[in-house]
């Protein structure tokens, strides 16, 4: 944990030009470092105060300080946040200046590992807070916020109190086995089973749904060789993606482009066309084309004419043809589109969305492969008690707990600790 005890500190927003840029500063010292910085020697705990910093005699900057002290601080520590001018000039030279005061800079995420080190978040929640700085989209954003606001370490704790009394109920069945129990009492206890698994049951079902809204729609353009692939992505980005000339087989390899759509990120993947290649290149890249419609929600088949029987391999398909602005003949069962003029283009994404869109999440959502792995493995064991072997059956209930409480615990955590803060952002 010596890595924890030094003062760290980190640039909080993106290194870009910008009106306001802002630093946060965390550890015993951070006081003592950033007052024998400033202009301003005494500052009140929680209140943002103007206040210049300073490199030996020379300003830096005006900035706004705020000082907070521990434990009342995100990170439980006495920290201090300095909003400068987000000049590239400035955040190099503050950098410099902290720098100099035997500060180290701070690894991904570690304000928010020393918030959950002293006991400011819950795993749980340091995960949601991550969930909610990459939101892309209004829905990973809402469930985020949602999540944030304690739904899962409700649902683990409630969960755990339940498997706790009905592992207490079939040890006491061990206890006064010599003894006739009443019926009733096998009932009760076949009822606890029954709403534990409905519950982690359906808990599961809505993770599933909210990991596809993390993670993406994934739509894959196939067709042949000039039908108007790449410029309708580059059209709905509004930017050139792929490149698009009369030469057939301009696009080799997959190019990808996100977009949010009703609230839900959907990522686009312009393939090679398909089509008798002529060397190795354009065969891997008819492969990899024909490998992301296999892996796709939804793959937008473009055609020349009517040759929909030549896709019928292809699954989730939407027919859809091109250059409606220069040819205008209609074929049943097929979407037309221009990308230049925007005709049906809409329509189609609209189309997309529909097909595709679930029900609004909401309650317990669990977004991570740890969390729902966790939550499978303790449904199977409760789901192995049959009252029949009721041993076997309390040590299940035992697995089972231990792997609810895992969700949220921090027994073993240096172990995962350097995983779930692996993609957090500097400074948070």
């Amino acid at each position: 944990m010596k890595n924890e005890e030094r003062t760290i500190f980190a640039l909080s927003t993106k290194k870009a030009k910008s009106a306001l840029a802002v630093f946060r500063i965390s550890g015993k010292n951070s006081h003592k470092v950033i007052k024998s910085l400033s202009s301003r020697k005494k500052f009140k705990t929680n209140v943002a105060s103007l206040n210049s910093i300073y490199d030996g005699k020379n300003r830096v900057d005006q900035t706004i300080t705020t000082f907070f002290k521990e434990p009342n601080s995100y990170t439980g520590e006495d920290m201090v946040e300095i909003s400068c001018h987000g000049s590239i000039s400035v955040i190099n030279k503050i950098t410099e200046v902290i720098l100099k005061k035997n500060i180290r800079m701070a690894d991904p995420g570690e304000f928010t590992k020393k918030a959950l080190l002293n006991n400011k978040l819950t795993i749980l929640e340091a995960e949601t807070v991550n969930d909610l700085i990459n939101a892309e989209t209004e829905n990973q954003r809402r469930i985020a916020i949602e999540n944030l606001t304690g739904n899962l370490d409700k649902f683990v704790k409630n969960t755990s109190k339940n498997i706790s009394k009905l592992l207490a109920d079939v040890e006491a069945i061990i206890d006064f086995a010599d003894e006739d129990l009443p019926k009733k009492i096998y009932m009760q206890i076949k009822e606890q089973k029954k709403n534990i698994c409905a519950s982690i049951e359906e808990v599961i079902s809505r993770s599933s749904i909210s990991k596809k809204i993390f993670d993406g729609f994934k739509i894959t353009i196939i067709g042949k060789p000039n039908t108007g692939k790449s410029s309708f992505i580059n059209y709905i980005n509004n930017k050139e993606v792929s490149i698009v000339t009369s030469i057939p087989g301009t696009t080799t390899d997959l190019v990808t482009s996100s977009l949010d759509i009703n609230g839900d990120k959907y990522t686009f993947v312009d393939t090679a066309g398909i089509r008798k290649y002529k060397n190795i290149i354009e065969k891997i890249g008819i492969q990899k084309s024909l490998e992301s419609a296999e892996n796709s929600d939804i793959n937008l088949v473009f055609l020349q004419k009517d040759e929909k029987e030549k896709y019928k391999d292809i699954k989730s398909k939407i027919f859809v043809k091109s250059k409606f602005d220069k040819n205008k003949d209609k074929i049943s069962g097929i979407h037309n589109i221009s990308s230049i003029s925007g005709h049906g283009i809409e329509k189609l994404l609209n189309k997309i969305s529909r097909k595709l869109k679930n029900k609004p999440v909401y309650g317990s959502v669990f977004s991570r492969e740890r969390h729902i792995e966790s939550l499978k493995k303790a449904l199977y064991l409760i789901k192995l008690v049959k009252f029949q072997e009721i041993d076997i059956d309390a040590e299940n209930i035992k697995r089972a707990l231990m792997h609810i409480n895992g969700i949220n615990q921090t027994f073993d955590i240096e172990k995962i600790l350097d995983i779930i803060f692996s993609d957090f952002c500097i400074g948070k």
